[in-house]
């Protein structure tokens, strides 16, 4: 029987990874198997750029969209799951293209004996933070212009409904952007502290965004490519060049 090869995209948020992963999936007749510990939640699609029907272009995805807001899987949880879609993607005789970044998944999903006695190819995006991090700026100014304040209302709505504030943060709140914003819902929406708090907000979810696309960068580098050579995975570097940034602050 012919084997069926694993397929990783790996590299940081906002460098491209869902329209490569869809790209592959295409052009190799597979399906994508999210690697995100935040698309799970059926809340927050704007705020954890979840992959719109649009940019899913008739791709099966896999492992989105099926979390209530305040449920917390372990991370063996995620991995099993992740495991019972490629062996089933397999079975339909397809390529499992797994797609994310998240450094408390990818690991423990690609270290995983099921993967690890498999053909696994992975392709590492990579960027520099001086070319990434306008696009990443830009792209949270897209997302306040597709909704993210209404969803992060929606958000802080939720959490109070639910009394999540009491258990501690978990869930879809500990997403980028629902922290940072969080503020300017608890006082008056028409009063000028509101509007204030509501830029800085903004302006905090760019540089926490900043930060933790640097951080994966650092993991991917002196974490993750070493054990690869160690295990003698197959990896390609994909290096991701951005124009200079022409967007305009939306606020």
């Amino acid at each position: 029987m012919r084997s069926f090869p694993i397929i990783a995209v790996i590299g940081p948020t906002g460098i491209g990874k869902t329209k490569l992963g869809v790209a592959l999936a295409k052009s190799l007749n597979g399906e994508v198997i999210s690697v995100d510990s935040l698309q799970v939640y059926r809340d927050g699609g704007i705020m954890t750029a979840k992959p719109t029907l649009e940019e899913m272009d008739g791709v099966e995805h896999h492992l989105i969209d099926y979390l209530e807001a305040n449920e917390e899987p372990s991370i063996s949880d995620f991995v099993d799951c992740a495991i019972e879609k490629i062996k089933l993607v397999q079975k339909r005789r397809k390529v499992p293209i797994l797609v994310g970044g998240s450094t408390s998944l990818t690991k423990p999903l690609l270290s995983h004996p099921s993967v690890r006695r498999q053909e696994l190819n992975v392709v590492i995006m990579d960027s520099d933070m001086a070319g990434l991090g306008p696009r990443l700026d830009a792209r949270i100014d897209q997302m306040v212009g597709q909704g993210l304040l209404d969803e992060a209302r929606h958000l802080y709505n939720l959490e109070r409904e639910l009394r999540e504030s009491e258990k501690g943060v978990r869930g879809i709140w500990k997403a980028i952007g629902y922290p940072e914003l969080r503020p300017c819902f608890k006082v008056d929406e028409d009063s000028p502290l509101h509007y204030r708090l509501m830029a800085e907000g903004i302006a905090k979810m760019k540089v926490n965004t900043r930060l933790y696309a640097a951080a994966q960068l650092d993991w991917i580098w002196k974490d993750l490519i070493p054990e690869f050579r160690e295990r003698g995975v197959g990896f390609t570097i994909f290096p991701v060049d951005f124009p200079p940034s022409t967007h305009t602050n939306l606020l």
